[in-house]
Parts: C-alpha cells; sequence; structure tokens
C-alpha cells in the first residue's frame, strides 16, 4: 500500500513559528510583519511574543494566518558555571482560534515596551499568583497541554541545553531544527544532531525551522533576520485549529531553502522529489546512512529512491542539501517493516 508522507497534491502553506512584534521585545508591529512575509510567499506567522497571548485574527484573510501563540520562558537560577545560566523557552500554540486566557500564568516574566498594559490586560488560567520556574517545567508543560495548547521547545544551542535537558520532558511536539534569529547573532542553531539524539532515545518529535525575527536591523543586510527559516505545513485549510492539528500530526517539513515537493512510501521503497539540490540524505536510527548524488556531469539531483526493508527498523528521515549548502528536512518515519534487531 502507498502512503503519502508529504503529497504532491494539496494545500502547502509557507510558515513562520516564531515571531516577536512590538508586543513584546520586536520592533515591527503585527501589520508590517504581515506585509514582509506575505512579500516572500508566506501564508502564516505565529505572533508569539514572550509570556503574552494576543490575538491578531483581523489579520486573517483567504491567504493569511495570524496564527495564535506565546512564547514561555524559564531561566535556571544557580549552576555552578558562573554568569551563564541555561533556560527553557517553549512556544505554545492553543489548538483554538481566539483563545485569549493563558495557563500557568507568571506575570513577573512579562518584560518589553508593553510591560504594564500587558500585565494588566492579559487573561489568565488558574490562580494569579503562580509560579513557574526550571525546575517546574514539566508541570508547565501538563498545564498547557490540559488547556488545549500543543508545544515546541525553542533553540537548544541559544538556551545552553542539550537532549538531555530533553529526555524527561513530555507533552511537546517538536523542537527548532533551525532558528534563523539566533543563527544570524553566530549561533550555530542547526540542531539536527540534537534531534537524533532525542530520536535514538525513543522519542517521537518532529522538527521545526523558524525565524524567531526581532527586525532590530535593516533589511537585507546579513543581520536581517526574518524569512531565512521556514516550515512548509499541508493542512486542510487555513485555521488555527486545522494547522495545529497538521503540526501535531507531523505533516510538514523545515527548511532553510530548498524544497520537498513529495516523500511517498510503498513495499519498504521510499521516493522523494525535490527542489534541485546537491545531495539526498538518508539518515537513520543506527549506524547506517544512504545518500543520492547527481548523475556524472550534472550538478543537481531532483529524486531518489532508497529501499528500507534492509535497514533497522527504528525511524528513518530525509535531509536535502542545496548548492548553497542550506538544508531541509522531512519528519521521520517510523511505520515500515525494515530489519527487526
Amino acid at each position: 500500500m502507498k502512503t503519502e508522507i508529504f503529497s504532491k497534491t494539496g494545500n502547502r502553506f509557507k510558515a513562520n513559528l516564531h515571531c516577536h512584534t512590538v508586543f513584546s521585545d520586536g520592533v515591527k508591529t503585527p501589520e508590517e510583519i504581515k506585509k514582509i512575509y506575505r512579500s516572500q510567499g508566506y501564508s502564516i506567522v505565529a505572533f508569539s511574543d514572550h509570556n503574552v497571548l494576543v490575538d491578531h485574527s483581523e489579520l486573517n484573510d483567504d491567504r493569511f494566518l495570524a496564527l495564535l501563540a506565546t512564547e514561555y520562558n524559564v531561566t535556571k537560577g544557580t549552576d555552578g558555571r558562573g554568569p551563564f545560566r541555561p533556560c527553557y523557552h517553549i512556544n505554545f500554540y492553543p489548538r483554538r482560534a481566539h483563545m485569549d486566557r493563558l495557563p500557568a500564568f507568571d506575570p513577573s516574566y512579562i518584560r518589553g515596551k508593553s510591560m504594564e498594559r500587558m500585565r494588566a490586560e492579559q487573561k489568565y488560567i488558574g490562580s494569579p499568583d503562580y509560579k513557574r520556574s526550571y525546575e517546574n517545567v514539566q508541570e508547565m508543560l501538563d498545564i498547557f497541554r490540559e488547556n488545549d495548547f500543543i508545544a515546541m521547545l525553542n533553540h537548544p544551542t541559544w538556551s545552553g541545553q542539550t537532549a538531555a535537558d530533553y529526555l524527561d520532558l513530555d507533552s511537546f511536539f517538536a523542537v527548532e531544527l533551525y532558528n534563523h534569529g539566533c543563527y544570524t547573532e553566530g549561533y550555530q542553531e542547526v540542531n539536527d544532531h540534537l534531534w537524533d539524539e532525542l530520536l535514538w532515545a525513543g522519542k517521537r518529535v518532529f522538527g521545526t525551522a523558524t525565524d524567531d525575527n526581532h527586525n532590530l536591523y535593516p533589511e537585507g543586510t546579513p543581520a536581517w533576520d526574518s524569512c531565512g527559516g521556514f516550515t512548509v505545513i499541508q493542512a486542510d485549510e487555513l485555521t488555527q485549529e486545522a494547522v495545529t492539528a497538521a503540526l501535531e500530526a507531523g505533516r510538514f517539513y523545515a527548511s532553510r531553502g530548498p524544497l520537498f515537493e513529495s516523500i511517498a512510501l510503498e513495499n519498504d521503497i521510499l521516493t522523494v522529489e525535490t527542489s534541485p539540490v546537491a545531495k539526498i540524505s538518508l539518515n537513520t536510527g543506527s549506524r547506517r546512512a544512504r545518500v543520492a548524488y547527481p548523475e556524472s556531469g550534472k550538478t543537481t539531483i531532483t529524486a531518489a529512491t532508497f529501499d528500507l526493508s534492509a535497514l533497522p527498523h527504528s525511524y528513518v528521515r530525509l535531509t536535502i542539501e542545496d548548492e548553497r549548502g542550506l538544508q531541509a528536512w522531512s519528519q521521520p518515519i517510523w511505520d515500515y517493516t525494515g530489519k527487526r534487531d
């Protein structure tokens, strides 16, 4: 039976799942952000300002969704390593549109230009004196899940974290593989090895690429942090409900530039079609890999086929890389026959 993992047909929505505006520490208004991203073919921007949940649905139309979101942060108090303190930054997305009440709300974390107004105006669920901390991050994830939110772990390199910080956590659907804002600041925020560590340990977690843009520097300069990392989502429609359902189901891929056109699995034969790239790699949950290169005399390739039947049964995933060295990543595929160790 043939399974379309990423279909050639149906909706494809280009998304930035991590964005900041004047409602926290960004310098652009939501209206300005929409204009920037629509000009580059985006259909979705998650307005994930820090520690507040602001509905920007007035920006929605038949070609654009202002995805409701927030970024929560908690920092470790003491770690014995001088001034450096690791932290969790987590994006939460409600499964329902027009949600305006924050679970696990701690007003002491609101900072930025709109701090006093947002403290006064933010609606919340639960106790007004709730205190969140580095040590109770799982409790915070559970509270959000119980209130119909999904969670993504952000920029582990910038946060000073390793896979060990995530292995005991539940209730998150994805981790950022690429964060363009951190990358432009000098952090090596390409986290596919950390992702593999989670997958090797049995975590069924997806990967995203985002901007985390604050727009502090001029457009067109190397430090411009918009439109560098994106996620392409196959959702039934352009709504909060449909997009979050697609994210939870893994119907998307992450990219810094190159594109997946289709990914299909039939009788353990995996077929992939792409934009022109320099190589197509198959990564596995073991010391086994496969790679397809262009034919002799050519510089790019647009399709490859891999036989999974002889590979260990854990997971496989695809990485494509274009001639500029920019990557895109498929989601892991767990459901194939393979070899049983």
